[in-house]
């Protein structure tokens, strides 16, 4: 397993040698754990490591981050702690085992050792270690058959009981299955289909029903993942009222192949929550109540919560967008929307003339500014300045039509709109 612990990007070589002499030095073994074994063997690319500790791993992280002069974080009740430098992170946890008081509760822990630490996880490919200790440094720790389970393509869990405890698992099956192409096993699947059917999901806070559903959404492909969530589960796991049709398959292989390709000019950008796109889309049907409702109780950031909101509400007036369109209104009706809205609506209309509306905002109008500010209209002596917002708002419509490129010429239309607004109207 040496060979393959080269495989890691190549910063990680002398920080797992420091961590591992910390270790020694603390009379703790130390152990890399989870997806990056997993992924070590199916030559996929890792940037963060899940490190286990039979020991302090708090001690050992706060360590290492000290002397690698690098950010330490700590969370003393979970027993675990994280070291971030150059963009890299290492999660430590203190090896530990669960204990599920009732189905779907969140567990209780307690130190154990690295075999009960491993036998608590999810499924057999994520249950595998490799040593970081200097006497075994490189060996691969596999007691459940990972490994041929990766080599067979299978997804299993560890024990009977496992969708029960965490009936999340019964999202993660269907996630790693699709993510690597590979399939259940016989009595993993049979155990899916029981606790489907004893409504385990409804066990779940819709908290943690949130992150999984996120990280479904924001895997490379989205649909074949919600296609077999709907197959198995159905979508109104997430409320009862929602059901998909036909065309929110057509919407999905829409946004799957835009998302991938078409925003590549566009990374000056802020990075894209792409996962939003799908997820508003599977939600569009709810009422305004019921969907403001159930953002709130999936407790949803609020910047989420504000675009989920906002496609909602301009769902109707974006048919508008079908229609040719004078530059100043497609600018007047996307700019206030946040890039992912105007994502939804360029795959919702696939139309040839709304998408030339919305190409023409992203590849145009989405970049200009206006270059007078409200001390150039001040220095003009020009008063009362409460009207200056909407001088500027007028002007930049204005200068979209009439396409004015100079200062100059803006402050020729500035003055003109200002007097218009000054001017008294008629009784």
């Amino acid at each position: 397993m040496i060979n393959r612990l080269k495989k890691l990007p190549k910063f990680y070589g002398p920080v797992l040698k420091t961590a591992s002499s910390i270790a020694a030095g603390q009379g703790s073994s130390i152990y890399l754990v989870g997806g990056v074994v997993r992924d070590l063997f199916l030559n996929r690319d890792i940037f963060d490591l899940d490190i286990v500790v039979e020991g302090d791993a708090i001690a050992l992280a706060e360590e290492l981050a000290s002397r690698l002069k690098a950010e330490f974080k700590k969370h003393h009740c979970f027993g675990t702690a994280t070291v971030e430098l150059k963009g890299y992170k290492l999660d430590f946890a203190t090896s530990r085992k669960e204990y599920y008081s009732f189905p779907g509760a969140l567990p209780k822990v307690s130190p154990a050792s690295l075999g009960e630490d491993l036998f608590r996880r999810d499924f057999t490919i994520n249950a595998m270690a490799i040593s970081l200790n200097k006497k075994d440094y490189g060996r691969l720790i596999d007691i459940y058959n990972g490994v041929n389970d990766l080599k067979s393509g299978k997804i299993r869990v560890l024990h009977e009981n496992s969708f029960m405890d965490d009936p999340t698992r019964i999202l993660r099956a269907i996630r790693f299955e699709q993510r690597f192409s590979f399939m259940m096993d016989l009595k993993t699947s049979h155990l899916l289909r029981e606790a489907i059917n004893a409504k385990a999901l409804t066990l779940v806070s819709p908290h943690r029903l949130r992150d999984e559903i996120i990280l479904i959404l924001k895997e490379a492909q989205p649909l074949k993942h919600i296609k077999r969530i709907d197959k198995l589960i159905g979508i109104n796991f997430i409320h009862k009222d929602l059901k998909l049709k036909n065309d929110d398959y057509v919407f999905f292989k829409r946004a799957q192949g835009i998302s991938s390709g078409y925003l590549k000019s566009f990374k000056t950008l802020r990075k894209q929550q792409y996962w939003i796109i799908y997820l508003s889309k599977i939600l569009i049907r709810l009422s305004a109540k019921s969907l403001e409702n159930l953002l709130h109780d999936y407790a949803f950031r609020k910047g989420e919560r504000i675009i989920i909101l906002s496609i909602k509400a301009s769902l109707f007036k974006a048919r508008k967008l079908k229609k040719p369109l004078k530059k100043s209104l497609i600018y007047r009706f996307l700019n206030p929307l946040s890039f992912e809205a105007i994502l939804f609506f360029y795959v919702y209309y696939p139309d040839k003339i709304a998408r030339e509306n919305i190409d023409c905002f992203l590849k145009e109008l989405v970049k200009t500014n206006l270059r007078i500010r409200g001390r150039d209209l001040t220095r003009l002596g020009l008063v009362p300045n409460i009207l200056f917002g909407k001088v500027f708002e007028k002007l930049m419509h204005v200068k979209i039509d009439k396409g004015i490129s100079t200062k100059k010429g803006e402050m020729i239309e500035a003055l003109e709109i200002f007097r218009s607004l000054s001017r008294p109207k008629p009784d």
